[in-house]
C-alpha cells in the first residue's frame, strides 16, 4: 500500500511506495513549474499537448529512480474551525499527529508525576531524544552563555597580546535576505539564530565555538532531520540552532513546510515575569507559543516537542531574552527506507535548483 504526499501549491498528490518510489515531474518537486503535468512509466501526461511531448520525454529521462509519482489531486479542500496539520509544501498521510507531543510542565516548582505519560503515545524515539537533551541542559546552557554571550570566559591580561574570545555571530539575517521571513512579513522585533544545522548542513563555526553541544547533537544524529548517508541524499529543511528571541518580539502565525519532522524546543533562558497584565495582548502568558489551539509557556530545562505542520506562533512581550535550543528530528512514523528515498528526491531537486535556497527557519 502506498502513501501519498499532498502539495497545496500545485494541488497534486505524490505517492510514495514503500518498496519503490517511481518518477515525478518538476511541477511537484517545489511547485515552481508552470504546469501540473505528471509522468507515468510509459508515457508523458495525458494532459500534455502533443507539441510538448518531446520536451516532457526529455525531462522524464533526466529524473532519477528514487523520486515520487505525481497524480492529479482533489480540489475538495476547505477550512474548518478546527486546527489540522496544514504544511505549506508536503503532507505525508498516515503519520500520528498532535500539536504538542509533550505534556505541559508542572506548575511552579512541582515535580512531574512519574506515573503520568509525558511523551505522546509513549513513543520510544521521542522519549529517548527528550531525555538526552534534558539530561544535558546545564552543559548546553553554559556553552551558549560562553559562546554567544561571552560569559564565563577568562583572559590573561598579563600576556603581551591577551586573547579575547570573539562571540559566535548570528548566521542568518532575515532583514538582509528578506523573502518569506523578512521582518515585515513574519517576524517583528529582534531574533538571532546560531546554527549547528542550517538548511540541512552542519556549520563548522558552531562546532568550533560549541563543541560540547555539537557532540551531544551528533550522538543523536540518526534521529536528526537530515538526508541519509546514502549518495545524493539531501535535506534542505532540517535545522538545529540556538534561537534567541529578544524582548518585545514575535513570530506571526505560520505553518512549517511539511509534516515529516517534529520540532523540539529545549528552553535555556525563559523570562521570569510572564504573567499577563493589563497591557498584554495574550491573556495566557507574556512569553509563549501557540500550536493549533493550544498555548504553552516554556520552563527552563524541560523540552517541548511540537508538530510545526500545525499553524503556530511565538511571542515575547517581556523585556528579557528567551533562549532555546531548537532541534528538528524525523517524525518517528517515517520509515528509514522512506527517509532515504525522500532524501534522494530532495537531493535531485537541489541539483536542478528547484529547492535549496530556503529561508525556512521558523519556530
Amino acid at each position: 500500500m502506498s502513501r501519498a504526499i499532498f502539495s497545496k501549491q500545485t494541488n497534486l498528490i505524490c505517492r510514495v511506495k514503500p518498496t519503490a518510489i517511481t518518477k515525478t515531474s518538476r511541477s511537484y518537486i517545489y511547485g515552481a513549474c508552470a504546469s501540473n503535468r505528471s509522468f507515468s512509466s510509459n508515457s508523458s501526461s495525458s494532459n500534455s499537448s502533443s507539441s510538448n511531448s518531446s520536451s516532457d520525454s526529455k525531462n522524464f529521462t533526466e529524473l532519477p529512480l528514487d523520486v515520487a509519482t505525481i497524480v492529479q489531486g482533489p480540489s475538495l479542500l476547505t477550512n474548518t474551525n478546527f486546527h489540522r496539520p496544514s504544511p505549506s509544501i508536503f503532507f505525508l498521510p498516515g503519520l500520528r499527529s498532535l500539536p504538542f507531543w509533550t505534556a505541559p510542565p508542572p506548575a511552579n516548582d512541582e515535580q512531574s508525576d512519574p506515573a503520568k505519560v509525558q511523551i505522546a503515545y509513549n513513543d520510544p524515539t521521542v522519549t529517548k531524544v527528550v531525555q538526552h537533551l534534558e539530561a544535558n541542559y546545564e552543559t548546553i546552557k553554559t556553552e551558549y552563555l560562553q559562546a554567544v554571550m561571552g560569559m564565563g570566559n577568562t583572559t590573561d591580561m598579563t600576556s603581551e597580546q591577551p586573547q579575547v574570545a570573539k562571540p559566535l555571530q548570528p548566521d542568518y539575517d532575515i532583514n538582509k535576505k528578506g523573502g518569506e521571513h523578512a521582518s515585515n512579513k513574519l517576524h517583528v522585533g529582534n531574533w538571532d539564530w546560531h546554527s549547528y544545522v542550517l538548511n540541512g548542513t552542519v556549520q563548522p563555526k558552531f562546532q568550533e565555538a560549541c563543541p560540547k553541544t555539537a557532540a551531544l547533537l551528533e550522538e543523536m544524529e540518526e534521529h536528526l532531520f537530515f538526508g541519509s548517508q546514502e549518495e545524493n541524499s539531501r535535506n534542505p529543511f532540517g535545522f538545529a540552532f540556538f534561537s534567541t528571541l529578544h524582548g518585545k518580539s514575535l513570530i506571526k502565525p505560520h505553518t512549517g513546510p511539511m509534516n515529516l519532522r517534529l520540532r523540539i524546543h529545549l528552553p535555556l533562558i525563559v523570562p521570569s515575569n510572564i504573567k499577563p497584565d493589563a497591557f498584554s495582548k495574550n491573556r495566557v502568558t507574556k512569553c509563549g507559543l501557540r500550536v493549533g489551539d493550544q498555548i504553552r509557556s516554556w520552563k527552563e530545562g524541560k523540552a517541548v516537542v511540537l508538530d510545526d505542520s500545525y499553524e503556530h506562533e511565538v511571542w515575547n512581550e517581556t523585556k528579557d531574552l528567551r533562549v532555546l535550543l531548537l532541534v528538528d528530528i524525523w517524525h518517528p512514523d517515517v520509515r528509514k527506507e522512506e527517509r532515504a528515498r525522500i532524501g534522494k528526491m530532495f537531493g535531485f531537486a537541489m541539483t536542478k535548483g528547484w529547492i535549496g535556497n530556503q529561508d525556512g527557519k521558523e519556530e
